[in-house]
């Protein structure tokens, strides 16, 4: 959809990745059809040599602001160096959704 093209050209031209994925996980989390609410990002990038998680997910945020800001809800980041990328290519799993809000109260 157009947010995932929005999300891939702005981490392409800010981190340019050896390698991107950019997976649309809306339809995970209860959103309607082409909802575009939740995404997972796998970014490998030589710009996080030296860098923290934090860092890291720190220039991800940046590139992405907007989106942040307006449409994207919830951005899962695997932030990678080429180096880390090559000796360890597996992405771990994402917990599923488990619904509702922080902001709902549940009651026995």
């Amino acid at each position: 959809g157009p947010l995932a093209r929005a999300i891939r050209a702005k981490l392409d031209a800010a981190l340019q990745p050896t390698h991107l994925q950019v997976l649309d996980e809306s339809s995970r989390h209860g959103g309607p059809p082409g909802a575009e609410t939740h995404f997972a990002v796998v970014v490998v990038s030589g710009q996080f040599t030296g860098l923290s998680p934090l860092q890291r997910h720190r220039l991800v945020h940046a590139a992405l602001r907007t989106e942040l800001a307006g449409p994207l809800h919830a951005l899962a980041i695997v932030a990678r160096t080429p180096q880390q990328w090559e000796s360890n290519p597996h992405v771990p799993p994402r917990p599923p959704c488990l619904g509702g809000s922080k902001h709902e109260r549940h009651r026995d």
